[in-house]
């Protein structure tokens, strides 16, 4: 082996992971920020560490490998760093963090080879779970909780009556909130579960059986565990399960499903592979160009968001005074079913626009500040339950959403949801992120408006679109310094 050469490849793998990190910096500290900042995904943090771990356990095994660097992988690391690029425009968080640890992943394939990527293919896609990804299913699984929790009262006799997320009971109402929906514990076991079919199993049939048991279990579960909280609730007419011990009986809930998980993972569990000593040594074959196609790879990406990058400035106005601007009769006030103070997307504005009870988020569409977000409330979910919808639908070229929801006194209220563009109307996340891409393509606005309205008594939801299609955007005008964002 030579030493020069083996020093000047580990010399460059070195700078490749450098230039990895420093074009994907903002992502990797986006995805930092995520998991200081969500209690989902406080599991993330232990990712990295578990992997480098798994990798350190072979050590004796990686010091006898072949490394030599394949040009194969190029192609589709080309297409990570054209998604990735694509993703950015769109500031769709999920594609770029995935991008980022998929570029990663495929570097370290290109410069070690294919016999050495076999090794430590594990860990390496292990690290899919640092991507912050699952409160998009929050809503569902809310609803499945629901079902079983119904579906288990009605079974033991218990007088249930449902609305939506709404359970009501003879002496009390449960409403399935979304801390209720089980998602942390979802996602946390589910990537522990991986984990340990990994060390428990080699065969490949069972992994598969319990990664999808780790995958099943806590959802039923979570389900049952909101019936215990129900039962209890009914049987002590509401004296307990109700307040903070509804917190301490969820985790010892929860800690004896992992129990439970870890028993059925030490069934039929299978030894650890052992590697039989050969007289192998490490060595090394340089082939230079896969490694400087990666270099270049990563600098053009870099290269393509710089200039793509624009800094837009926009006028530090108060919401008010624009909408006062575009509509005859404009009222700040709180509204009934507006999303609450726990939510993670605050309303820009509420209040009456022209008798209209509306509530308005204004993006910029800039780093974190993006305008389609699945973290996005229609109405405040610990006062209303959602009865009906969504339900898509389209007036003169607009399309929008119209949601029914009731709160716990049984009052119902209709809800008109939609994005507002500079040029368009719609509901739909993806033509609008498409729509918004086109737009910085081509040198325009991308900011917009996230719209929930209430179609009043005595209104129609066709004159509520076209009233609030008149909603425009604020007056952009070019100023230098830093960035400037519309304030209340």
């Amino acid at each position: 082996m030579n030493n020069k050469a083996t020093h000047q490849y580990i010399v460059v793998s070195i700078v490749l992971l450098l230039a990895w990190f420093g074009v994907y910096f903002n992502t990797l500290e986006h995805m930092l920020t995520v998991w200081s900042n969500s209690e989902t995904y406080k599991h993330c943090f232990f990712i990295v560490p578990i992997s480098l771990y798994l990798i350190y356990e072979k050590k004796q095994l990686i010091s006898r490998l072949h490394y030599e660097p394949v040009w194969l992988m190029l192609l589709p690391l080309l297409g990570v760093q054209a998604i990735y690029v694509l993703g950015d425009q769109l500031s769709i968080g999920l594609v770029t963090h995935f991008c980022a640890v998929s570029s990663f992943i495929l570097i370290v394939w290109t410069v070690i080879g294919h016999s050495a990527f076999r090794v430590v293919l594990f860990p390496l896609l292990y690290l899919y779970f640092c991507v912050p990804f699952g409160e998009e299913f929050v809503p569902q699984l809310q609803i499945i909780t629901a079902d079983i929790s119904a579906a288990l009262l009605n079974a033991v006799n218990i007088p249930v009556y449902r609305e939506g997320l709404y359970l009501y009971l003879p002496n009390g109402t449960f409403h399935v909130a979304e801390a209720c929906a089980g998602i942390r514990f979802l996602i946390g076991t589910f990537s522990l579960g991986v984990l340990l079919a990994y060390l428990n199993y080699q065969t490949f049939w069972k992994r598969a059986v319990f990664i999808f048991i780790c995958a099943l279990v806590p959802v039923i579960a979570n389900g049952i565990r909101a019936f215990g909280i129900m039962v209890i609730g009914y049987l002590s007419d509401m004296k307990h399960a109700v307040g903070a011990d509804h917190l301490v009986y969820g985790w010892f809930f929860f800690l004896f499903v992992l129990a439970l998980l870890f028993f059925i993972g030490n069934i039929g569990s299978e030894p650890s592979p052992t590697y039989k000593n050969s007289d192998a040594s490490l060595s090394i074959q340089v082939k230079w160009f896969p490694l400087i196609s990666v270099f270049v790879l990563l600098l053009s990406s870099s290269f393509v968001l710089s200039s793509l990058s624009k800094d837009t400035n926009y006028v530090s106005q108060p919401l008010e005074r624009h909408l006062a601007q575009l509509f005859s009769s404009v009222n700040s006030h709180d509204i009934l079913w507006s999303v609450g103070g726990e939510a993670t997307l605050q309303p820009t504005w509420t209040g009456h626009v022209e008798e209209i009870p509306v509530s308005i988020t204004y993006r910029t569409d800039q780093d974190d500040d993006e305008l389609v977000s699945s973290l996005h409330r229609a109405f405040n979910e610990d006062y209303f339950s959602l009865v009906d919808g969504p339900e898509h639908r389209t007036f003169n070229n607009y399309a929008y959403r119209k949601l029914t929801i009731q709160n716990v006194s049984g009052n119902t209220r209709t809800l008109l949801v939609f994005y507002k563009l500079e040029t368009s109307l719609d509901a739909s996340p993806l033509r609008i992120k498409w729509n918004q891409l086109l737009a910085k393509l081509s040198g325009k606005r991308a900011d917009g408006f996230y719209v929930v309205a209430e179609v009043p008594t005595g209104s129609n939801e066709q004159s509520v679109i076209q009233t609030l299609s008149r909603l425009a955007l604020p007056q952009n005008h070019a100023e230098t310094g830093r960035d400037k964002k519309y304030n209340d």
